[in-house]
């Protein structure tokens, strides 16, 4: 009979049906904080007889049990008196079943109940298979000595069969120290939602999601026979990680104090890329115990993950500052394999001598599952946009790793690697004819650029792209599509459209996240990495004792502060107020120069009451204007930017709008509402705005620019029958009215308004009181003057 470390109980075995007397505790026992483990058969027993089972698997011994047997179609129970300390514990019952709802079991304390659960369908073939063995975790309960447990069955068909009640001292999850407060209750609720329910995937002592699925497979693998540090990353009936998950999910993992769990994950993953038969590939998932996860295992190669895998572990060495992100052996192989075998054997080549002569992109090999993060593609693509954009993210992190290895030429040799990379896909991966990138290419070289879910959006979150107008059309063609995506893809991307600056699409589906608080782990990660690397542009470099921070706020949130982050060994504290003020706190740590930008051109950053001239520098596309000031521990300082003309001009239609609509059609940038070439009386325009009466097009503008400039009139594409009139609105206040009716004969008009201070824009059409037949209406050559 298998023996564990028991409460010292004087066990009574019964008969069915008997009635025995209670044991009380041991006269010479010793109370310890626990774990105390109560195996059933030595519980006083009502209907239950007792079992001795040998669980096999594949005709191999796996467990030994001794079940307490309940009678089938009848209630059994099982009592004992606690002899272990006074305190709060977790208890998890073990047992075993097959049936949905088979048996029904409560437990109870001095007659109380305090958990009650319905057996789950398990999938193994009977009693002996360990598929069939399930756990129960009841927390939080407060024990003494001699309090009386008690477990009924009630049997609805299925005999019942239970192992026993582990005591454990109650732990709980983990704590984070990071707040946020704002005026906006929705992103403060799902600011915290994300937070408790993040910090409730780790998978810490007493978890109630843990135990339901990986018993039978931890039992097979002697070698991982403890929980391993880690936090979910896959559907919550898995318990386990996996490699695009936990990538995906470690930056909100560090906002939340995680750090000690993602490193032990990713260098997990790293380790699996020399084992026999992984040819420098980490496995897909593994089990909370750290062995290869059943389900996947080996079987889902997509060529994105070891690049990503890569990128995100040296986005955490800039997170920490902490050198075994970079040093510890088993990472550091795993890096210059990356670079080296891996990339040679999906058959890149350098030449650095002649980079024409170079085949610079990672393609998949016979038997990989796919090139791209997409698992469904409709074409056999042998490589993908978004492998090549995790490609060229992994190889600029390689480049920073050897420099500061010391490595100063292999340094400077990988960035130019990677940015011949970049160059390649703009030179290559383009498709004029669709004004579009391409998303993937098949072994003949065709290219296909129609929508792709995760391979048509993801290598703009790496970087990809040429950060102008090619860039801002492809967000617009992604923005036109994002709406058919999965879970997991949408959790990707408020922090993509975050990072183009195009904020109100980053509230909006942040927003959506928050909102739909969906069980799928990424979102409740995603839910505190959004805000602080997205809506807040936190960008840290804890290496080099730096952060840099810009305002991606809208209107809907005037100020947002979150408190307690970590960069380094700094704890911060950062508050945005609009988009032109930003007051940082250095609570404790070494000091940090902190980078405090502001989009746009402003004439001066004041900061703590000094006026500066900034410098300024492209983020994405996007000019950013900066100061770079120290804040020691226990300072704050504030910066901001001054208001006025930041001499910058924008295309209105290089723009993201947050509200686009009209009675007809589909409002265009570009183009006219048939997409056609914008004209006005016979003046082409390269730029501008397509619509229709009745429409409105709503940009946010949050104060930044001081003019807004534009011709309108009805496009030369309807010849009569059009009447329409054109409103400019700011802050819900008229700017402007075209001081008649417009129609096809009608001269060009210009619009030139102030919109000095306004946050919110608003282009109307309106018919002429007649209908809307033919209210082709153009706002050309618009744009924005800063």
């Amino acid at each position: 009979m298998r023996r564990r470390l028991a409460c010292a109980l004087s066990a009574v075995l019964a008969s069915v049906g008997a009635v025995v007397v209670l044991p009380g505790p041991p006269a010479a026992a010793t109370a310890t904080a626990g774990p105390y483990v109560i195996e059933a058969e030595n519980m006083s027993l009502t209907n239950f007889a007792t079992d001795t089972v040998d669980h096999t698997w594949n005709g191999n011994p796996v467990d030994h049990v001794t079940y307490a047997l309940g009678a089938a179609g009848q209630t059994s129970t099982a009592r004992t008196a606690f002899s272990g300390a006074a305190g709060s514990y977790d208890l998890v019952t073990r047992y075993n079943g097959k049936a949905a709802s088979g048996v029904t079991y409560t437990l109870a304390v001095n007659s109380t109940t305090v958990d009650s659960w319905a057996t789950s369908q398990r999938y193994g073939r009977d009693y002996t298979d360990p598929m069939n063995i399930d756990t129960r975790t009841t927390s939080r309960i407060a024990l003494k000595a001699g309090d009386t447990i008690e477990l009924t069955a009630v049997s609805a068909g299925e005999a019942p069969r239970v192992d026993r009640i582990t005591v454990q001292q109650h732990v709980g999850p983990p704590t984070s120290a990071l707040t946020i407060s704002s005026p906006n209750a929705t992103l403060n609720d799902g600011f915290d939602w994300g937070k408790g329910r993040a910090l409730g995937m780790t998978f810490y002592p007493g978890n109630p999601m843990m135990g339901h699925e990986p018993e039978w497979w931890r039992l097979k693998d002697a070698t991982h026979s403890t929980v391993t540090p880690g936090y979910w990353g896959s559907y919550t009936s898995r318990e386990s990680f996996y490699n695009r998950d936990i990538s995906h999910q470690s930056d909100g993992a560090h906002a939340l104090g995680l750090d000690a769990e993602t490193f032990n994950m990713m260098r997990t993953f790293a380790g699996d890329a020399d084992d026999p038969g992984q040819n420098g590939w980490p496995l897909w998932a593994h089990s909370s115990y750290g062995a290869m996860y059943y389900i996947d295992g080996t079987g889902f190669r997509e060529l994105p993950s070891p690049f990503n895998v890569m990128a995100k572990a040296f986005k955490q060495y800039q997170w920490t500052g902490d050198a075994a992100w970079i040093n510890d052996p088993t990472l550091s192989a795993y890096y210059d394999s990356t670079m080296g075998a891996f990339l040679d054997g999906h058959e890149v080549t350098w030449n650095d001598a002649n980079p024409a002569a170079e085949q610079p992109v990672a393609r998949k090999q016979p038997g990989e599952y796919t090139a791209t993060f997409f698992e469904f593609p409709n074409e056999n693509l042998v490589s993908a946009a978004d492998a090549l954009g995790y490609q060229y993210q992994s190889m600029q992190a390689y480049a920073e790793i050897l420099k500061a290895k010391g490595d100063t030429a292999g340094g400077a040799k990988w960035a130019a690697r990677a940015k011949r990379v970049r160059d390649h896909f703009e030179a290559n991966w383009w498709d004029a004819a669709n004004n579009r990138y391409v998303r993937g290419k098949d072994a003949a070289g065709t290219g296909y650029s129609s929508w792709g879910h995760e391979a048509s959006f993801l290598m703009m979150l790496t970087g990809l792209g040429d950060h102008g107008p090619r860039t801002s059309a492809y967000l617009d063609f992604i923005a036109a599509n994002d709406d058919d995506l999965n879970v997991e893809a949408t959790s990707y991307l408020p922090e993509m459209y975050y990072q183009y600056n195009r904020s109100a699409e980053g509230w909006a589906w942040l927003k959506k996240l928050m909102t739909g608080k969906n069980s799928y782990p990424e979102v409740s990660f995603l839910a505190v990495s959004s805000v602080v690397d997205g809506m807040m542009g936190v960008q840290p470099d804890a290496p080099h004792h730096k952060v840099a921070t810009v305002s991606r706020l809208t209107s809907d949130t005037p100020w947002v502060e979150i408190d307690h982050l970590k960069v380094g060994d700094s704890d911060l504290k950062l508050k945005h107020t609009g988009t032109t003020a930003s007051t940082l706190t250095n609570n404790s740590g070494g000091s940090v120069d902190w980078e405090a930008q502001f989009y746009g051109s402003p004439a001066s950053i004041t900061v703590n009451g000094t006026a500066y001239t900034p410098q300024t520098k492209s983020l994405y596309g996007r000019t950013v204007s900066y100061v770079t000031v120290p804040v020691a521990a226990g300072a704050s300082v504030t910066a901001t930017a001054s208001s006025g003309g930041t001499g910058e001009t924008v295309n209105l239609s290089d723009l993201g709008w947050t509200d686009a609509r009209s009675d007809f059609g589909t409002v265009q940038k570009d183009r006219s509402v048939d997409s056609h070439p914008l004209r006005l009386n016979g003046v082409a325009y390269a730029k501008g705005l397509g619509t229709h009466a009745n429409g409105t097009v709503t940009y946010l503008l949050n104060g930044a620019y001081t003019r807004f400039r534009s011709d309108v009139g009805v496009d030369d594409e309807v010849g009569a029958n059009s009447t329409v009139r054109f409103e400019v609105w700011g802050d819900g206040v008229k700017l402007y009215e075209s001081p008649s009716v417009m129609t096809p004969s009608s001269a060009t008009a210009s619009v030139d308004v102030d919109v000095t201070g306004v946050r919110t824009l608003e282009l109307r059409v309106r018919d002429a009181g007649d209908g809307i037949n033919s209210d082709h209406a153009d706002w050309a050559g618009a744009k924005l003057l800063g």
